[in-house]
């Protein structure tokens, strides 16, 4: 059998942001600081849709660009010299749980007073935004639209979304991680009073169906099931860059927020 390398695309996580989105976002970005101010930077330029925009003595950087003017290294590897505040704008390489963008992220906020950035909808959950420099602070977040990215010339849809955050002296709370909690326990499907479905365009759904897949279900033992159909799991689910789903520290954190305990 003869395994076949993944092209350089797809290695690479070269999803390009349409140049209209990138317009958008660079006007949200005017919204809260003027480009001439400050010493800005796309880390992973691609084909230049923001340095397109910047101001003529911003950098760009890529390890294969795609447009004139950008510089040919990789952002986890430059140090910014600068006698202005550094400002990050752009859409960096997403990978595996977020994994990369959050590298990116955190190699931004060692010289960066400002950083504006497409991620992953990941992003939101509690386990990866902790991961962040804890310098910086949310100030802006939207919803990136569908199909704002190009691959292979086409349009092309990752769920995303582009949040700004600045650098401050105090250190941002770190958001609480809880996977249990005292009013129910996660069991098995012999055990259990009902399920949640945990991924697929359903997940959220609260039901007794417990002959389903434990790989795609949550099988829970305690009088919450009234509750748990309460809770607004849909929203929650889409905080992925591919298939909705939950996990079990977004349901305990959910139900604490209903309940108050």
């Amino acid at each position: 059998m003869k395994i076949w390398p993944k092209p350089q695309d797809v290695l690479l996580d070269q999803y390009y942001t349409c140049q209209q989105v990138a317009r958008k976002l660079y006007g949200v970005f005017q919204e809260y600081f003027d480009p001439n101010q400050y010493q800005l930077v796309e880390p992973s330029a691609g084909t230049g849709s923001f340095f397109r925009l910047m101001p003529h003595e911003s950098l760009a950087f890529d390890v294969d660009p795609k447009y004139p003017g950008i510089r040919t290294a990789d952002f986890l590897c430059v140090e910014i010299r600068s006698e202005r505040e550094v400002a990050v704008i752009g859409n960096p390489p997403f990978g595996r749980n977020a994994s990369i963008a959050v590298r990116f992220f955190n190699h931004a906020a060692c010289q960066a007073s400002v950083i504006a950035l497409i991620l992953p909808r990941s992003i939101r959950k509690a386990s990866i935004e902790n991961r962040l420099d804890r310098n910086f602070h949310l100030i802006h977040e939207e919803t990136v639209q569908r199909d704002a990215f190009l691959f292979r010339s086409k349009p092309y849809d990752v769920p995303a979304v582009f949040q700004i955050w600045e650098r401050r002296d105090d250190l941002r709370e770190l958001q609480h991680v809880a996977f249990h909690h005292r009013d129910w326990s996660w069991t098995t499907p012999e055990r259990a009073d009902f399920a949640i479905q945990r991924v697929g365009a359903r997940a959220g759904r609260v039901h007794r169906d417990l002959t389903r897949s434990p790989s795609s279900h949550y099988f829970i033992r305690g009088n919450v099931e009234p509750i748990m159909k309460r809770l607004n799991f849909a929203k929650v689910a889409l905080n992925v860059a591919g298939n909705p789903s939950l996990s079990k520290s977004e349901i305990v954190s959910l139900y604490r927020q209903l309940t108050g305990r």
